[in-house]
């Protein structure tokens, strides 16, 4: 490798991944449905499966949380301050059977959605100041809001909102609008991977998820159905894997969106996957470029991973074979890179 190419190399924070990976941003058209005239109405399925209809008169019966808030779009723009009214996320699930190691999966009415940890709901997200600079974690109170700067039809409503009594800056792909289901699921595990190439970048849950199922992303998840040993058939769900390498293949600018080095993978290198266990695989560059056929990913028959494969696995038809299929990724590394 030249001295101009190491020369390019840089650090790509996971704030960094936040602002500039993914220009998908929580959205779709407001509204929600209405019973009897009380406004929007969720779905609020809790630890037993069962699901009720929730609105937001109901809600607000249960009780309310006001508070100032801000979030920080993909492009790095901040939006806010809003002052929010709602209800605590842990309030609304309380009675749905959440306890304190509970997740929840909220769902937009446009199809986007977002896993939050027990630690997140109880406000243990990262903060920033109003340059978008990092600040700390936590400190603030996850809300599902019913109105905004005194407004109860503002657009996207209802809203997950991360609010203080001072405002606080977080960043927007936890700000889900147009909430329609909101799901009370068993613990849920955060994780990040490192990718390294011309740039070095990490991968964390929340921005993957925002990439697997922004509406609007020109990458979208992909499923392949697969039959083990045993004759069980399963279906896997994730990103392309090339998606992920163009965090780190030096094609994109500064402050620009992620683009795919198509001229260096044309020119040749090896993506080489590397599991927790120190496993590794290697693929060729030429094959996995823009392929749809070979996944990283996150969901098996419709559900997290199996600790046996969590957080990501690589998957697809495209494979050489199925002893590619490494589990519980760790690590993808762009190696025997062009001079």
């Amino acid at each position: 490798m030249t001295q101009a190419r190491l020369n390019l190399q840089l650090v790509v924070s996971l704030v960094a991944l936040v602002l500039i990976f993914t220009a998908c941003s929580p959205g779709g058209q407001s509204g929600g449905g209405d019973k009897n005239g009380s406004g929007p109405v969720i779905q609020l399925i809790g630890a037993d499966g069962q699901a009720k209809d929730v609105t937001v008169t109901e809600m607000s019966e249960m009780g309310v949380f006001e508070g100032l808030g801000s979030f920080k779009k993909s492009t790095g723009a901040i939006e806010g301050p809003y002052n929010c009214k709602g209800i605590k996320m842990f309030d609304l699930i309380a009675g749905a059977g959440a306890t304190a190691s509970s997740g929840v999966e909220v769902v937009a009415a446009d199809g986007y959605a977002m896993t939050y940890t027990a630690e997140q709901i109880a406000g243990d997200v990262m903060t920033y100041d109003s340059e978008g600079n990092a600040l700390r974690l936590g400190g603030i109170t996850m809300t599902l809001a019913y109105e905004i700067d005194e407004k109860q039809d503002f657009e996207g409503s209802p809203r997950v909102v991360f609010l203080a009594g001072e405002n606080v800056i977080t960043d927007g792909h936890f700000w889900a609008r147009d909430v329609k289901t909101i799901r009370v699921l068993p613990e849920v595990k955060d994780w990040s991977i490192s990718l390294a190439g011309i740039e070095e970048a990490s991968m964390d849950r929340a921005t993957y998820e925002s990439v697997a199922t922004c509406p609007d992303t020109r990458h979208p998840a992909l499923t392949w159905e697969y039959t083990d040993k045993e004759g069980q058939s399963h279906t896997y769900e994730g990103v392309p894997l090339w998606v992920l390498l163009s965090m780190v293949d030096g094609a994109d600018p500064i402050l620009g969106h992620y683009r795919f080095n198509d001229d260096l993978a044309r020119e040749g290198y090896v993506v080489k996957i590397i599991s927790r266990d120190g496993y590794s695989v290697e693929l060729e560059s030429q094959l996995v470029a823009r392929n749809s056929k070979i996944l990283a990913a996150y969901k098996k028959n419709g559900d997290y991973l199996p600790e046996d494969e969590f957080p990501l696995i690589l998957a697809g038809e495209d494979l050489p074979s199925k002893k590619y299929m490494l589990k519980q990724i760790d690590k993808i590394e762009l190696n025997k890179l062009p001079e």
